[in-house]
């Protein structure tokens, strides 16, 4: 089930963080900073199994409420169980959305699949984004009869 993060999240999202992005994870201040940036688009899916007191967060995502995808990841282990798809299907039917839209490492090719399974196509490249590699950005538009 998807919930607001919470502070006491912290721990597990920079363990799936870790393990979601070697080359780049972001540290705890920056997701203290996100946290009250983005304090109604921050979530995570709770296992709905075990819930939060047994520190079961299996993946979050983090929004503007433009649309932007800030960061979204899935713990390793538990992908392809439509976590990342109700993560990312959370930002698209958010109120307000006119796009949505992600940059993604373009050596990611688990990423950019999911995004183009999800309806997403490649709008534009940002040389550089990640220092030494570029990303591909990755943007969906809701069609006009799903308003």
């Amino acid at each position: 089930m998807i919930q607001p993060f919470a502070l006491s999240d912290l721990d597990r999202i920079l363990k799936i963080e870790l393990e979601a992005f070697p080359k780049s994870p972001y540290d705890w201040a920056t997701f203290i900073n996100l946290h009250y940036l983005y304090l109604e688009t921050f979530l995570v899916y709770v296992s709905p199994a075990l819930g939060r007191k047994e520190g079961q967060i299996l993946g979050y995502i983090i929004f503007t409420e433009e649309g932007h995808i800030i960061s979204i990841a899935v713990h390793p282990r538990h992908r392809r169980r439509r976590i990342g798809k109700e993560l990312l299907e959370r930002a698209m039917t958010a109120p307000h959305i006119e796009k949505v839209w992600a940059e993604v490492r373009k050596s990611n090719q688990g990423a950019q699949a999911f995004y183009l399974h999800m309806g997403f196509k490649v709008t534009g490249v940002v040389p550089n984004y990640y220092e030494n590699e570029d990303a591909l950005i990755f943007q969906w538009t809701p069609s006009p009869e799903s308003d």
